[in-house]
C-alpha cells in the first residue's frame, strides 16, 4: 500500500511540472506571435489614405506623396527588431512549490506515520469490537455491530430497541426513531416499547410531551399501569391542561411506587410541592388515587390534544411535520378513518411537493 502512496506522489509532483510548463510554453508562443500595434496603425494610415482619393477630398496632387511616406513608416516599423519576450520566473518557482509539496507530504507521512500498519477492513473491525466490552465502545460502533446483527435477528424487537438507544446516543435521531417503531411493530403489546417512544418523542420536543407522545404513554399504561414514564409524563399532562388533582394523584402514585433509594423521589416531592404552592393546595390533601379515576378522563385529554393539532393544521395547512404527526398520533390512537382523512388531505396540499409529501409518508412506513 505504501508503494501506492508513493507512486500518486511522484505522479503528482509530475503533472504539476508538465501543467505549470505548458502554461510557461503557451505565454511565450503568444508573446512571439504577438504583432508590433505601431503596424496596425500605419495600415490603417494607408487605408484612410485611400478612402480620401476616393471621394475626391485628397488633391491628386498628394495622394502619392501622403501614400509614399505612410508605407515608408510601415516598413520600417516592420524592419525593427523585437524585443524579447518577457520572462516569468514566478512561473518556475510555482512548477517548484507544485512539485515539492507532494514529495514533501510523503516525506512526512514516511517519517511521521505508519506506512507499515496492515488494512483494517470493516468486517475485521467488527469483529474485534463484538469481543470488546460493550460500555467500553463509541456510539457508532455499536450502532455497526447491532445492525450488522439484524439479518440474522430480523424479528427480535429488543435488538431494534438497543439499537434505537445506541443510534440516539450518535445523534442519528431519525434512525433511532424508524428502529423504535419498527420494535413496537414487532411486539405492539410491549409496554417499555411504547413508553421509549413516548420518551423519544418528549425528547425530540425539548421537554414537552406531544400528542403523538402522550398517545405512545396512554399504550404503555394501559399495557402496564406502574409504567414511571408513562405515568409521570400522562399526570403531568393533567397538570397542565388544568386537572390539578388529578395530575397530582398519579405523581402521587407514583412516589409511592419509587424505591426509597431511588434518587427521583426527591424530584418527584419537589415537584408536587411546587405544583400544590403554585395552586395554593394544602401539602397534606389526600389525593385520590390515580387507578380510581375514570379511564375516559385521560383519553380524553389525549384526544383533545390531537383534536387542537388537527385544527391547528387546518388554520395553517403549510407543515408537512405537524401532518406527519397528526397521522402518526390517528394511527397510535387506532383512528384508521381519521388517519386516513388527513394522509388525503396532506397529499392534496403537497401533491406538488414531493419532499413534504414523503415526509407526511414517512409517518406509514416501517422501519427497515
Amino acid at each position: 500500500m505504501i508503494g501506492l502512496w508513493i507512486g500518486a506522489a511522484l505522479l503528482s509532483a509530475l503533472a504539476a511540472v508538465l501543467i505549470v510548463y505548458r502554461s510557461a510554453r503557451a505565454s511565450v508562443a503568444t508573446a512571439e506571435v504577438a504583432e508590433d500595434p505601431s503596424l496596425a496603425v500605419y495600415r490603417r494610415q494607408l487605408a484612410e489614405i485611400d478612402d480620401l482619393a476616393e471621394r475626391d477630398l485628397l488633391p491628386s496632387e498628394e495622394q502619392g506623396s501622403a501614400r509614399t511616406e505612410a508605407a515608408r513608416r510601415l516598413l520600417n516599423a516592420a524592419d525593427q527588431p523585437r524585443p524579447a519576450p518577457p520572462t516569468k520566473p514566478g512561473q518556475w518557482l510555482v512548477a517548484a512549490a507544485a512539485t515539492a509539496a507532494p514529495v514533501i507530504a510523503a516525506g512526512l507521512y514516511l517519517w511521521l506515520g505508519s506506512p507499515g500498519t496492515p488494512d483494517q477492513p470493516f468486517a475485521k473491525r467488527l469483529v474485534d469490537w463484538s469481543k470488546q466490552d460493550a460500555a467500553t465502545l463509541q456510539p457508532a460502533q455499536m450502532v455497526a455491530l447491532l445492525t450488522g446483527a439484524i439479518p440474522n435477528h430480523p424479528n427480535d424487537p429488543t435488538l431494534y430497541y438497543f439499537l434505537a438507544r445506541a443510534q440516539v446516543a450518535a445523534g442519528d435521531t431519525f434512525s433511532a426513531e424508524r428502529s423504535l417503531r419498527k420494535a413496537i411493530r414487532l411486539a405492539p403489546n410491549r409496554a417499555d416499547l411504547w413508553s421509549a417512544l413516548g420518551a423519544f418523542l418528549v425528547g425530540q420536543s425539548q421537554g414537552e410531551a406531544s400528542a403523538d407522545a402522550l398517545a405512545a404513554f396512554a399504550r404503555a399504561q394501559a399495557l402496564d399501569p406502574n409504567d414511571v414514564d408513562a405515568l409521570y409524563y400522562l399526570s403531568r399532562a393533567k397538570i397542565g391542561a388544568g386537572d390539578v388533582a388529578g395530575g397530582l394523584a398519579g405523581w402521587t402514585t407514583l412516589l409511592d411506587e419509587l424505591k426509597p433509594d431511588d434518587p427521583r423521589r426527591a424530584v418527584m416531592t419537589a415537584q408536587i410541592a411546587q405544583v400544590q404552592k403554585t395552586h395554593a393546595l394544602p401539602a397534606d390533601q389526600p389525593q385520590q388515587p390515580a387507578a380510581q379515576r375514570a379511564d375516559g378522563d385521560q383519553q380524553a385529554m389525549i384526544n383533545g390534544m390531537v383534536s387542537s393539532l388537527a385544527a391547528q393544521l387546518n388554520a395553517q395547512p403549510n407543515d408537512p411535520a405537524g401532518w406527519a404527526r397528526l397521522v402518526r398520533s390517528y394511527g397510535v390512537l387506532g383512528d384508521k378513518a381519521r388517519q386516513d382523512a388527513a394522509l388525503a388531505r396532506a397529499k392534496t396540499l403537497f401533491k406538488d411537493r414531493p419532499a413534504d409529501l414523503r415526509t407526511v409518508e414517512a409517518a406509514l412506513e416501517p422501519a427497515q
